[in-house]
């Protein structure tokens, strides 16, 4: 076993942590589109979920006076 860790130079490190920052930055700001994106999806669904709602009831009001002249 010769592969020791070792503690990189200063100007190492500190090139690694900018590389980390940007890293984190840039994942934080991929989450924030998923976000965007998942509330998109979740919009979209509330509308065709509604349009389908709307739907239903015109059907059902539309059997119902149906049914009524029918009588």
């Amino acid at each position: 076993m010769t592969s020791q860790p070792h503690i990189p130079d200063p100007e190492t490190a500190k090139r690694l942590l900018a590389s980390l920052r940007h890293s984190r930055l840039a994942m934080e700001a991929a989450t924030l589109e998923l976000e965007d994106i998942t509330m998109q999806l979740e919009n979209n669904n509330r509308q065709k979920r509604l349009v389908r709602l709307r739907q239903s009831i015109k059907d059902a009001e539309a059997e119902s006076s149906f049914l009524q002249s029918t009588r």
